[in-house]
């Protein structure tokens, strides 16, 4: 996957505006450099970049402290280390400076992924940088992560399918007789993950398993999530079962439903709306369809059958380096879709009972249209419950 990236990239740098691209997201760091950091993100304040200059080398600048575990995950091995100061973004504006002033012409554009950066830390790079054009990059990068290469499908689909049968594998040890509570269903999602190599450490992991009426809210058990819920699914009642992972930094999302008994009448026109919404989604998702396509196509199928759609939510996003990225399937994204693109499908449904219910898929967008990845059961239907042992 390295050499795919990085010419890629050298070959986009090539033909752009840029003479140096200088780019500060923590998600575009990874996409650049491959290195998978768990921390970043939860540190706002503190800062990393990839400096890239048009026919160099690239250069990350990063925190002193990070340095050594950032080279060992990394593929871009030349780095300038800065020593930070408390509050002040000085340390990295004065690194970039020097990297810029030693590689661009006076008067070079340089390309600053805008949208990501703090207004105190551009005005402190606008000051260091005073001899350069600064210029947004961000559209730039967003093109570059859309379009996966070869072994960043490869990598997807392997784990769309670890993630779908670790969800799977969970629901295998669910029994109606011998229920268990919500907090163990949680927890033996996140050993199911576990168990198939899947990072469950990272900025954005989690499980969740929550049925009857916490199937209600989105996230029931916020702030503690599964810790603490000792709730025991019902007879009847269906369970929503979900998992954010990563692998090597990339990430998926999965949502699956499960029924406690045989499904009710209402509990299969519901999940059935899940189904038709899924597959309408597929049947649009072709080269050259936009994004806003998807979505209205999905919404127009939801409208004319009564469907009960949760509004106000994208039915859709782009997946990779962070498990919900563009484009998104909404009705302002108006994003063409291309070959090689991923993105996970979510539509939300409620059930019979208020429930909110998930099918979350993986799609590739391919030259004949849309497929989906990494599915481990056939789910046309959810997973019934085992009785008892």
């Amino acid at each position: 996957m390295k050499d795919e990236i990085m010419n890629k990239v050298n070959e986009s740098l090539q033909t752009s505006q840029y003479d140096a691209v200088l780019v500060f997201g923590s998600d575009n760091v990874q996409y650049l450099t491959g290195a998978y950091l768990h921390y970043p993100a939860s540190f706002p304040d503190r800062y990393m970049a990839v400096f890239w200059p048009k026919e160099e080398d690239p250069v990350c600048i990063v925190p002193l402290e990070w340095e050594s575990s950032y080279l060992n995950l990394a593929w871009v091995n030349k780095t300038r280390a800065y020593t930070e100061k408390p509050g002040s973004p000085s340390g990295i504006a004065e690194a970039s400076a020097n990297l810029a002033k030693n590689t661009v012409r006076k008067t070079g554009k340089i390309g600053l992924d805008l949208e990501r950066i703090p207004l105190h830390l551009y005005q402190r790079l606008e000051s260091s940088l005073e001899d350069f054009e600064l210029v947004p990059c961000d559209d730039w990068v967003k093109e570059l992560r859309t379009v996966k290469t070869p072994k960043e499908i490869e990598l997807i689909k392997d784990l769309a399918l670890r993630t779908d049968h670790g969800i799977t594998g969970q629901a295998h040890h669910v029994l109606i007789k011998q229920a268990s509570t919500e907090m163990s269903n949680t927890e033996n999602i996140r050993i199911h993950a576990i168990e198939r190599e899947l990072d469950e450490v990272g900025h954005h992991a989690i499980a969740q398993a929550v049925a009857g009426p916490n199937t209600r809210k989105f996230w029931p058990g916020a702030p503690t999530f599964g810790v603490g819920k000792d709730r025991i699914p019902q007879l009847g009642e269906m369970m929503r079962m979900e998992l954010v992972s990563t692998l090597n930094g990339y990430w998926c999302n999965g949502a699956r439903m499960l029924v406690f008994g045989e499904l009710t009448t209402e509990q299969t026109l519901a999940y059935q709306s899940l189904v038709a919404l899924r597959e309408i989604a597929l049947e649009t998702m072709k080269p050259g369809a936009k994004c806003k396509d998807v979505y209205n196509a999905m919404k127009a199928l939801a409208d004319e059958h009564n469907i009960p759609l949760v509004s106000k939510l994208a039915l859709g996003a782009g997946i990779g380096v962070t498990n919900w990225e563009v484009p998104y399937i909404s009705g302002g994204d108006e994003t063409e879709l291309k070959p090689g693109m991923v993105l996970v499908l979510c539509p939300v449904v409620k059930g019979p009972d208020d429930e909110f219910m998930m099918a979350k898929d993986t799609v590739l967008v391919t030259e004949e249209g849309a497929e989906i990845v990494g599915w481990f059961k056939d789910w046309r239907e959810p997973f019934i419950a085992c009785y008892t042992f």
